[in-house]
């Protein structure tokens, strides 16, 4: 039942009123949660963004769903501090149960906090409840916990009288934050398969409406009505239950409403509930150890050099270090990590080959007003600070504006400007498609008509990533090019390396793939007057990220005529990952 079927004929007019006068967010927070959980589901959050949005400014949502957003990552983010002074007392309380349910692992404060509804609390005692309703509800819940890819889900348990309240979060031990693994010193044996039990600390763990107040941002009286409907009361009966009128109820669940972007009791509930759970996969110290591991022996550490503003530019610097210098610039998916292979043969022909990753991508720091001629001011402090009087730039795919700004604006110091899987606008796709064909063809699509969602889905992308994750989401990218597919699926170390550089991209932050996507969503204006140095642009004829005719007319349209250019047959947007060795022949020939 709806929490606001029992106000009164004109409120409920009005309300219809409000419904048609802007889109649903709960139908846009659903289909971007379905993203989240399965690339497959792309299409079908396109089609939902369209239906809701049709003939309606949707721009308005923008700020309900960063709050959505901000909300889970401060609780994720409470999870995951390191343990305070020892003065100041643990920040939460934990259990530890094996796949038994035999205690391996329990604080003071939990002991005290579940003590009165468990038999005995003792490390190596099989947990027992005293209800029964309760046990089968651990028992649910862990098992909930314990599947691969699950959030943490809130712990209710019932009380003495009858009532419930919200008492932590049950995840499996291998999903703990990295400070409490630590402090919990485990054997790798007894860990396998087992789930524990946290809370921020007893007075919040035991108050469901002050986790409410707290997490969510509701005053008191908000957060006591929504832990009322999040006990499956109706509106009214919440009402007598806290002893208000209807319409002090309906005023409240008002600003309940608008401060989770949601419309309906049901939506309110799921929330209140899924805000939680999203906030499992912003795993932000195990997230950035998986995407920025310690260097293997023999592989190129990450380097920074110091910009005059106080922000720092990271890179890594392959191949032979007296060779001849080349500056990368990647794709605004791939951070200054390369495939091994590419930088074997870097090293082999005498290449100096430095990748430097863009402000806000991978480790370097992010720039709010980044720009194409801000980079290339940066750029021109970087090879500064490197010691570079000249150099030769290449630029991979979205990465080529950037390049062309930066060797026009640097002059003859950029000695030979190369451009590969040139990307110079938002993807097309097919142009017999009615759709737009491939993933970034649709992203792009959407974002065009939905530009709010652009910040959204990228806080999501980061929340979910993992190898497991990002996996699928680099062949979908590849989609509509089966050159580049037939390469990636056949290549596991190229891959692997894939993925690496995407995770790291955005391991740290998501402001650069966000800045960059929105000056593409801007459109493309340079000024390339100042450009010497000789152009060169390469590109795969088979390529279905950027098909051969849209770049002909991209370069056309924007008055830029390359000196060279070289079509691969049958190759996709990643011939570059086949011709590496021709592409540093050309390269080293000024």
């Amino acid at each position: 039942m709806s929490g606001l079927e029992s106000v009164p004929d004109d409120d409920a007019q009005e309300a219809s009123r409000d419904a048609l006068s802007r889109p649903d967010l709960a139908v846009a927070l659903d289909a971007i949660y379905g993203y989240a959980t399965d690339p497959e589901n792309w299409e079908e959050m396109n089609s939902l963004l369209d239906e809701i949005a049709a003939g309606a400014d949707i721009e308005p949502l923008a700020d309900g769903m960063r709050a959505h957003l901000s909300r889970a990552e401060e609780l994720a983010r409470r999870l995951h501090v390191a343990p305070p002074a020892q003065n100041a007392g643990p920040s939460y309380c934990h259990m530890v149960v094996g796949r038994d349910f035999r205690i391996l692992d329990i604080s003071e404060q939990a002991a005290a906090m579940l003590g009165p509804f468990c038999r005995s609390l003792a490390p190596g005692a099989l947990l027992s409840f005293g209800d029964p309703e309760n046990a089968a509800r651990f028992r649910a819940l862990a098992s909930a916990a314990a599947q691969e890819g699950a959030g943490p889900v809130l712990l209710r348990l019932v009380l003495e009288d009858g009532e419930e309240a919200v008492f932590g979060y049950l995840l499996a031990e291998e999903s703990l934050p990295d400070p409490l693994r630590r402090r919990l010193d485990l054997s790798a044996g007894v860990r396998r398969g087992a789930i524990a039990f946290v809370a921020p600390d007893r007075e919040a763990a035991n108050d469901a409406s002050r986790m409410y107040r707290e997490t969510f941002g509701l005053t008191p009286a908000e957060a006591r009505l929504a832990a009322a409907l999040k006990d499956g009361l109706s509106l009214k009966e919440a009402a007598a239950h806290l002893n208000i009128s209807v319409n002090t109820a309906r005023n409240q669940i008002k600003g309940v409403f608008e401060k989770l972007g949601v419309n309906r009791q049901g939506d309110l509930i799921r929330h209140l509930t899924e805000l939680s759970q999203l906030a499992a996969y912003i795993r932000t110290t195990q997230d950035s150890a998986e995407a920025s591991p310690a260097p293997a022996p023999g592989e190129v550490p990450l380097s920074f050099v110091d910009l005059p503003c106080g922000r720092k530019l990271a890179f890594r610097d392959y191949g032979a270090r007296n060779g001849v210098p080349v500056i990368l610039l990647p794709s605004s998916v791939s951070s200054s990590y390369i495939w091994e292979p590419e930088a074997e043969a870097a090293k082999r022909m005498g290449v100096r080959y430095i990748v430097v990753e863009r402000p806000g991508s991978g480790a370097s720091t992010p720039d709010p007003e980044l720009t194409f001629d801000s980079f290339a001011q940066d750029l021109g402090h970087f090879a500064d600070a490197l010691g570079l009087s000249a150099f030769r730039l290449v630029a991979r795919s979205s990465a080529s504006p950037f390049a062309l700004v930066a060797a026009a604006r640097l002059g003859r110091r950029v000695e030979l400007l190369m451009l590969t899987s040139t990307r110079l606008g938002i993807p097309e796709g097919s142009p017999r498609a009615r759709k737009p064909k491939g993933l970034l063809a649709s992203f792009f699509n959407n974002l065009k008509r939905h530009p709010w969602l652009l910040d959204s889905t990228l806080f999501i992308l980061r929340a979910k990533m993992s190898r497991s994750f990002i996996r699928p989401l680099v062949h979908k990218f590849f989609e509509a090019s089966p050159a580049d597919l037939e390469l990636i699926k056949s290549t596991p170390s190229l891959e692997a390396a894939m993925i690496r550089s995407t995770m790291e991209t955005i391991a740290h932050s998501y402001s650069g793939l966000l800045r960059e996507s929105q000056l593409y969503l801007d459109g493309l204006t340079i000024d390339l007057s100042g450009l010497t140095a000789p152009l060169v642009v390469w590109h795969g004829e088979a390529d279905g990220v950027v098909p051969l005719p849209e770049l002909e007319r991209r370069l056309a349209e924007l008055g830029i005529a390359p000196d060279e250019m070289r079509v691969f047959p049958g190759e996709g947007h990643c011939f570059l990952n086949r011709h590496h060795e021709e592409i540093f022949e050309r390269l080293l020939i000024a």
